[in-house]
C-alpha cells in the first residue's frame, strides 16, 4: 500500500535538514567532525519522525481507516502475495495446456484482487471470503493436484479423483472471479448510475431540442398565415 510514501516525505524533508545542520554545524558553530555528524543524525531523526507521522495519518485518513485496520490489512495483504508466490511456482509443475490455461486464469484474477486492495485498502471488507478460504483453497488444491498429476503409475480411481480436483478448480476459479466482482460492486454501482444520468439527461435534452422545434414551427406557421392576409411581418 501507499504507506510507504510517508517514509519517502520524511525522508525528503529529513535529508536536506540533517545535511544542513552538519554544514552549520561545522561551519558557523566550528563544532568537531564528530559532533556535526551527531548533530546531523539528530536532527534528521527530529524532522523525520513528525513528518513521516502527519503523512502517514494523512493516508489513513485518506483510506477511512484506523492505525490497527491498516496495520491488519497490511499484514493480510503480505501473505496473500506470498500465497500468490506459491501459485507462480507451480507453473513447474503443469503437464498439459489445459491446466496452462486454467492456472492462468486464477492467477489472473488472484492478482486483480490483490492489486485492487493494495490501491483502497477498505476493499479488504469485500474480500474477506477470498482472503480468508479462497485464496487458501485455490492454492493448496493447485499444488496437491499437479503435484500428483505428474507422478507416474496412476489407478483409475486416482484419474478419476484427479479429474474431479480439476473440476473442483474450475469451480473455485468461478468463486474468485465472484470474489473480485463483489470488490468491484461498488465501481458498477457508479458506472450505471453515470449511465442513467446519461441517459436522463440526453432525454431532457432531446425533449428541449423537440420543443425548440415546436415553437419554430409554430412560429414559422403564424408568419405565413398573416403573410397571407397581408400584413407586414416582423421575422425577429
Amino acid at each position: 500500500m501507499k504507506d510507504k510514501i510517508s517514509h519517502l516525505y520524511g525522508s525528503l524533508i529529513a535529508g536536506p535538514i540533517s545535511i544542513i545542520t552538519w554544514i552549520v554545524s561545522m561551519g558557523v558553530f566550528d563544532l568537531t567532525a564528530l559532533l556535526s555528524i551527531g548533530a546531523a543524525i539528530i536532527a534528521f531523526f527530529i524532522s523525520y519522525i513528525p513528518t513521516q507521522q502527519l503523512s502517514y495519518q494523512s493516508i489513513l485518513n485518506k483510506y477511512g481507516l484506523t492505525r490497527s485496520e491498516h496495520k491488519y490489512i497490511s499484514s493480510e495483504l503480505k501473505a496473500a502475495k506470498e500465497k500468490q508466490k506459491r501459485l507462480i511456482n507451480s507453473y513447474k509443475n503443469i503437464r498439459s495446456i489445459n491446466d496452462i490455461k486454467l492456472l492462468f486464469e486464477i492467477n489472473r484474477v488472484v492478482k486483480a484482487i490483490i492489486k485492487r486492495v493494495e490501491n483502497e485498502p477498505k476493499l479488504f471488507y469485500q474480500g474477506l471470503q477470498f482472503f480468508h478460504s479462497n485464496l487458501d483453497s485455490a492454492v493448496n488444491m493447485t499444488e496437491m493436484y499437479l503435484h500428483l498429476f505428474k507422478l507416474p503409475g496412476k489407478s483409475k480411481e486416482e484419474k478419476i479423483e484427479l479429474h474431479t480436483t480439476r473440476l473442483r478448480l474450475v469451480d473455485l476459479k468461478r468463486s474468485l472471479e465472484l470474489d473480485l466482482s463483489e470488490i468491484n460492486k461498488r465501481d458498477y454501482d457508479n458506472l450505471r448510475f453515470e449511465g442513467k444520468v446519461l441517459k436522463e439527461t440526453e432525454a431532457r435534452r432531446k425533449g428541449q431540442m423537440k420543443l425548440e422545434n415546436k415553437l419554430e414551427s409554430e412560429k414559422i406557421g403564424r408568419i405565413k398565415v398573416k403573410e397571407h392576409e397581408g400584413e407586414t411581418i416582423d421575422r425577429n
